[in-house]
């Protein structure tokens, strides 16, 4: 009972200390890369409506990172392979440990620790929707991920499913263009064909893979759910590299798709 009540009141002190988020400014820190800072100003200009926010440099952050009436919207390491981009409060931190040390309001992998994909202008906007769901929800509990946004794969029975080419894993490539699919309404397309789906909200569900750009067994990767038309997330699953399956959508991503058919 003392472990419970202990527990209970931690997750209470952070909800307190959480709760001025959607009235202070949230300060959204560039990388320095413009290959990713493009389209995070991008993603943030049209998205963001949970709170005031600015722009500013990694130098004005570290000015400002211990101030506890600021947010910072940044990219940071996540697990081993990727950076995450972490919506924090402003105050205590360790620089070993980077952002992940601040007090964290929501996160998410949004790319490679090694590089980026290419398709972050398509897959930002999509993410920072679920990441501002997620921040609301942590204003209301204990709550750090997107995963409580995903909505059921039965509401998206009657919509496509598109799989992109290039992120399927080595154990389904051929298995996914098999009839048994296609009935389904599962099809594989090129990148650009995918992309094109995000930019004209089509009627569609899109799968992305973010993962590391030169992956080596143990090392993290996420399979994702996005409806094109709306961002809704649809599915969300966490997986490690092996040497027998690799990296990509994997079979059991595969089925669990085709199941909620």
């Amino acid at each position: 009972m003392p472990m419970l009540a202990f527990a209970q009141l931690q997750i209470h002190t952070r909800k307190e200390k959480i709760s001025d988020f959607p009235q202070k400014i949230t300060y959204v820190v560039l990388t320095g890369n413009d290959s990713l800072d493009v389209p995070v100003r991008e993603a943030v200009k049209n998205f963001w409506t949970i709170s005031a926010y600015e722009i500013c440099s990694q130098e004005e952050f570290e000015s400002l990172r211990k101030d506890d009436k600021y947010y910072f919207l940044a990219v940071g390491p996540g697990a081993e392979g990727l950076r995450n981009w972490y919506l924090v409060k402003g105050g205590s931190y360790d620089k070993r440990k980077g952002l992940p040390s601040m007090l964290t309001v929501a996160s998410v992998p949004i790319c490679p620790a090694d590089g980026l994909t290419g398709r972050e202008d398509t897959l930002l906007p999509a993410l920072l929707c679920n990441l501002q769901y997620a921040a609301g929800k942590a204003v209301r509990s204990n709550y750090t991920g997107i995963g409580g946004a995903e909505s059921s794969l039965k509401a998206i029975k009657d919509l496509p499913i598109y799989l992109c080419e290039g992120e399927l894993a080595p154990e389904i490539i051929g298995i996914a263009s098999q009839e048994s699919y296609i009935q389904k309404n599962i099809r594989v397309l090129l990148p650009e064909e995918l992309d094109a789906a995000f930019y004209t909200g089509d009627q569609a569900i899109i799968c992305f893979v973010v993962g590391p750009k030169n992956p080596v067994p143990g090392q993290s990767f996420y399979v994702y759910l996005v409806d094109a038309s709306s961002y809704t997330l649809h599915y969300k699953k966490r997986h490690k590299v092996s040497s027998s399956s690799g990296m990509g959508l994997l079979k059991e991503d595969l089925n669990a798709f085709a199941k909620g058919r």
